[in-house]
């Protein structure tokens, strides 16, 4: 397409034609220069015509950029316009707003005068067709009238009964005041009858004492005396109502104890199941069962001999039990090849591989653990391989001592955990730098569970980052670390994104250190960093605890955002989950998280779960904590078992009175049952199983201890249950006592009558 077939403004053609013309003009010009033209002859004539040419050609320029320049004018103005247009419709624009605004408003507000609940609605009015039957004259009017005129109706009804109910009350008033003066006549003349009749009787008195006890005597002194009368016995009583008597008590007595006292029996007896209370005693004092964590090595040495293969694993063995201080925790080594006791029974798991791998021009033996599996490889010279006659030989020392490095955390550990003699001599012979990190870590780890709930939480001050690839990060980096610990653990994920995340009130703010160009926060203020209050942070998901990992990316203002002196981007918080601060990179604010930006902060997450689960820090193989792990939780679960069983063996003999369910009895034979069993497991090395079988016994344990029924009869002591039955029984059993006790004295003084006669 031409480009005048584009161009089709009148304003432009005349550029279009004069930028034609000069560079035709152009080409005249090049055409006179061109040195190969034979037009010219003469220089002084091609220079003359190649000033012309050139005068005719800055002529053409000027006036290509004086149309230029009133071209550039022309889209100033035109721009103006434009902007003058645009500022109107943008005006007209707003005011189209505020309109919509109002609109907006004034519905809103016709909706809610329409739905006011006015008081009116619920005056109790009488009914519309009872009104129109009273004043028909108001049939016809509106519905506002028509209201006005039943309100104007109840006001002059409730005025009316006002009225009324105003005379009833000066009637009442007045009967009041009548009836008090009569109630005093009344009193008044029953005073006045009370004193008559005493007079009368005190004269009846008089004269029957005069008519019949008064005698006069003849002596001198002409004396009288007067001799009051003896009172009449009572008749004596019949022998039918001293029978009758006797009967109904009887009845009430026979009542009692025949039916009342079996089935109180019944109603309040106490179900207590038999346990094996000195059993479970036992087992809390550690008599019954002593954790010995007999750890299987196999060794596999494919280019020795069979002599010097058992020669060499004896001398290492004898080097390793002179080595150990914790009898609890011992190394058995075996050949690879030597089952000769598998079949018989099962086998006992294989805590660590050793390869004996030989390898020419080496001095001094080396090792070098495998990362994906348990597996040590020692690397030795063939001229190091020690001869049957030797006793102590460098090789067996070397594997000796490299195998003692490796189990000295877990001995630790384990001798931590089981707390006795044995376990101080242990402590006492690692350095203090371990024993700081075991007791740091322990304290900061997890109680164990069966299940642990795992909340990832993204959380920004603003409105970015609004979206995360957390799936695809928990997969590729969390995933394969919760497939290792699934014999140990099951666990579920949670995942979440809080926006507008902000610090607590109370917490001190960041502060800038420009030594280091970065926003810092204070070692003694990161247990103030959570907002606990703001940010929705679970503590409890499930029967299982929950283990938070808090994502924080700061604001591109307040970046990056580091723990001062250390200069560190994570903590852990004990026994609750860990912190990474995600800092933008560039000072530019993060708008979605990606797989990749995700990587550094889930796999800090991946250690800090390993700290908060017990994993041993070392060694650095993954397989091999975690069967460190085994060993420590199969130990824990077993003493937390025992220690349950004894805490609930003194509670029953403590409170007499607590109901013992058969389900009680029953968790507590499995617990007893399958704490045997870890036990067992754990002398044959078998840890896997032992862990099984300690798992078990300590839901069982707790299932028993926190039974619903002895719980609540811990907190209902024997002082109430007078309380409740001293009001009850009380006014009955005090006249069932006292007439029991009448008949019985008065049966035995008609004896002793009976016996005087």
């Amino acid at each position: 397409m031409a480009i005048r077939d584009i161009v089709v403004n009148a304003s432009l053609l005349p550029v279009l034609n004069l930028s034609a013309e000069t560079r035709d003009q152009c080409m005249q010009l090049l055409a006179v220069l061109d040195p190969s033209a034979d037009s010219y002859s003469d220089s002084e004539k091609r220079a003359l015509a190649a000033s012309k040419e050139q005068k005719q050609l800055f002529a053409l320029l000027a006036r290509l950029r004086g149309l230029n320049r009133d071209a550039i004018l022309r889209v100033r103005e035109t721009k103006q316009a434009t902007a003058e247009a645009r500022q109107e419709i943008d005006r007209l624009h707003l005011q189209l707003q505020n309109l919509y605004y109002e609109q907006r408003h004034l519905t809103g507000e016709i909706a809610a005068c329409e739905s006011y609940d006015h008081k009116y609605l619920a005056l109790p009015l009488i009914p519309l067709e009872e009104f129109l039957a009273l004043h028909p004259e108001h049939r016809e009017s509106d519905e506002h009238d028509l209201m006005i005129a039943r309100i104007n109706h109840e006001h002059a009804e409730r005025e009316k009964l006002e009225q009324a109910r105003q005379e009833l009350l000066k009637r009442k008033q007045a009967l009041i005041a009548e009836n008090n003066k009569r109630k005093e006549d009344l009193a008044s003349l029953d005073q006045d009858l009370e004193r008559f009749i005493d007079h009368v009787l005190v004269m009846i008195a008089k004269n029957e004492d005069l008519s019949s006890s008064q005698t006069v005597d003849t002596n001198p002194d002409y004396t009288m005396t007067v001799s009051t009368p003896s009172p009449r016995p009572p008749p004596p009583e019949k022998p039918e109502a001293i029978r009758t008597r006797f009967k109904v008590i009887a009845a009430f007595w026979a009542v009692i104890i025949l039916l009342g006292f079996p089935i109180w029996w019944k109603t309040t007896s106490i179900f207590r199941a038999s346990l094996p209370i000195p059993e479970m005693i036992d087992w809390a004092d550690g008599k019954t069962c002593r954790p010995v964590f007999p750890l299987q090595i196999r060794v596999e040495t494919p280019h020795l001999p069979d002599a010097e293969a058992q020669h060499l694993l004896r001398t290492t063995q004898h080097t390793l039990d002179d080595l150990n201080e914790f009898s609890a925790h011992h190394l058995r080594l075996k050949l690879s090849n030597d089952n000769a006791d598998e079949p018989l029974t099962e086998p006992a798991d294989t805590a660590l591989t050793v390869r004996l791998i030989p390898q020419d021009d080496l001095i001094n033996p080396k090792s070098e653990l495998q990362h994906d599996i348990t597996q040590l490889d020692v690397f030795y010279s063939p001229n190091q391989i020690p001869p049957l006659s030797s006793s102590n030989p460098p090789l067996s020392a070397y594997i000796a001592g490299e195998l003692q490095q490796l189990f000295t955390e877990e001995k630790a550990i384990i001798a931590q955990v089981l707390s006795n003699t044995h376990a101080s001599t242990m402590l006492s012979s690692v350095s203090p730098q371990l024993a700081d990190s075991i007791a740091k870590r322990l304290r900061r780890s997890m109680k164990y569970a069966d299940t642990y709930h795992l909340a990832f939480s993204l959380f920004t001050p603003g409105t970015e980052p609004s979206s995360w690839d957390i799936q695809a990060a928990v997969h590729d980096y969390i995933t394969p670390l919760l497939q290792a610990f699934s014999p140990i653990s099951n666990f579920t994920v949670d995942t979440q994104v809080q926006l507008y995340a902000t610090f607590a009130p109370t917490a001190p703010a960041p502060e800038y250190d420009e030594s280091h160009a970065a926003w810092t926060l204070k070692p003694e203020d990161l247990s103030a960093f959570i907002n606990a209050a703001e940010w929705p942070l679970s503590p409890s998901i499930g029967p299982g605890p929950t283990i938070n990992f808090i994502l924080y990316v700061p604001d591109a203002a307040q970046s990056p955002l580091v723990v001062k002196d250390s200069l560190a981007t994570s903590w852990v918080v004990p026994q609750w989950g860990g912190v990474v601060l995600l800092n933008p990179s560039n000072g530019t604010q993060l708008q979605h998280l990606s797989r990749d930006s995700l990587q550094a902060p889930f796999l800090t997450f991946s250690h800090q779960l390993l700290t908060l689960l017990g994993a041993p820090s070392t060694p650095a193989a993954l397989p091999f904590r975690l069967q460190t792990l085994t060993r420590i939780r199969a130990a824990s679960l077993l003493l937390s078992a025992s220690s349950t069983m004894g805490s609930l063996a003194r509670l029953t003999e403590s409170l007499p009175s607590i109901p013992i369910p058969a389900t009680v009895a029953a968790s507590v034979a499995t617990t007893l049952s399958h704490l045997t069993s870890a036990c067992e497991h754990l002398r044959r090395g078998r840890f896997q199983a032992a862990l099984a079988d300690a798992r078990i016994a300590e839901t069982e344990a707790e299932r028993s201890f926190f039974e619903k029924s002895m719980v609540g009869q811990m907190y209902f002591p024997d002082e109430h249950k007078v309380a409740v039955y001293l009001p009850l029984l009380g006014p009955i059993g005090v006249p069932l006592i006292v007439g029991l006790l009448k008949e019985v004295k008065k049966a035995i003084a008609l004896r002793k009558a009976r016996k005087a006669h």
